[in-house]
């Protein structure tokens, strides 16, 4: 019985070497994916440039990937950015059918949260200021992404 402990415990260590090793040897390369489509466009609200916003185009079908984002600048102008994994990112998006989500972070002061803010943003009391139907998981605007690629503006109203 003593010599099965052994044989068992000598088993549980070679595997923990074997997570372990595993775990440390790095990270999985990025899936391999279609080719990306240059993506921009203006976002507003109530017809004003929304400095700041976050234009998420999230995809309707599970394609290996997360979708594509980008940050608004002082003229509500965004560029979508495609996450590819392991902090590795490509221009654009790829071709296809997506729910699109604004959102726009801010503290209470009215300052804006940085978009790449390490501090969660609810942990300074930031809201975010986009109506929850432009925000949230019902979210209603939907874009088809063709293989050209184009032009989205997003116009956004806070009725």
């Amino acid at each position: 019985m003593i010599a099965n402990r052994g044989q068992f415990a000598g088993c549980l260590v070679a595997l923990a070497l074997l997570m372990f090793n595993g775990c440390s040897s790095g990270l999985l390369p990025p899936p391999d994916l279609p080719d990306t489509v240059k993506v921009s466009g203006v976002v507003t609200l109530d017809g004003k440039p929304l400095e700041g916003a976050v234009v998420r185009f999230a995809p309707t079908v599970e394609k290996g990937f997360h979708g594509a984002a980008g940050v608004a600048g002082p003229e509500g102008r965004y560029e979508l950015i495609t996450d590819i994994g392991n902090e590795k990112s490509r221009p654009g998006v790829i071709p296809g059918d997506y729910n699109v989500y604004v959102s726009r972070m801010v503290k209470p002061d009215g300052s804006l949260v940085p978009a790449k803010s390490k501090e969660p943003p609810m942990m300074s009391g930031a809201r975010d200021m986009i109506p929850l139907k432009y925000s949230g998981d019902k979210g209603r605007l939907k874009y088809t992404v063709k293989a050209e690629g184009g032009t989205f503006d997003i116009k956004l109203d806070s009725k």
